[in-house]
């Protein structure tokens, strides 16, 4: 899997949810390697868009695509201060991305120790039944690994905002503790784009 992140604010939001939609309508269709993708806007006007693709060619192709680049023209006007980032490697957590979730949660950092890093990764699926146990609310996780920094989009599905505000409060188990503190001493997260009505295509 390959995945594009595109983030930015949003200036125009009734543009910005319209094109969204002819997007899906009008390019999608015709878009070969696509998977999905998970999109959507913060109350301070911050936009998060993950698009899934079988490689990077595929997403290269669409991206060439006439009908992709005009259909930009017109979505462009709508956000600012617009960044993108390649990620060729993509860790899935869990059942990874869902569209039933009510609630998405995108945890924005850097790899640190990416020693370390590589070595908690392996750990993931042997992880995966203690996190489950611990947080029911989250139905999957997908990290989308930038090709060209150390930085990463954690990309959290929940059943809802209100099931993960609630399963913060919840005490870790002492082995999944563990390793979120490994986690933390591989990696930091500058920021959060909380999602509370994700678009799931």
């Amino acid at each position: 899997m390959f995945i594009q992140v595109v983030t930015g604010k949003v200036v125009d939001l009734e543009g910005f949810r319209r094109e969204g939609d002819r997007w899906s309508t009008a390019v999608q269709p015709a878009a070969e390697g696509y998977l999905g993708t998970t999109a959507g806007t913060t109350d301070d006007g911050t936009f998060f868009v993950a698009s899934r693709w079988e490689s990077a060619e595929a997403a290269a192709t669409n991206n060439d695509r006439p009908e992709q680049q005009a259909w930009f023209e017109t979505f462009a006007p709508t956000v600012k201060d617009v960044s993108y980032a390649n990620c060729s490697e993509v860790v899935v957590m869990g059942d990874g991305g869902s569209d039933d979730a009510g609630f998405v949660q995108v945890m924005v950092g850097t790899i640190k120790d990416r020693a370390k890093f590589n070595a908690l990764k392996e750990q993931l699926d042997d992880m995966s039944a203690a996190f489950e146990d611990w947080r029911d609310d989250v139905i999957g996780d997908v990290m989308a690994l930038h090709d060209d920094d150390d930085g990463f989009h954690d990309v959290i599905y929940f059943t809802s905002e209100a099931a993960a505000r609630a399963g913060e409060q919840k005490e870790p188990t002492p082995e999944v503790m563990a390793f979120m503190s490994q986690m933390e001493d591989a990696t930091d997260i500058v920021d959060y784009i909380d999602l509370s009505e994700p678009v799931l295509r």
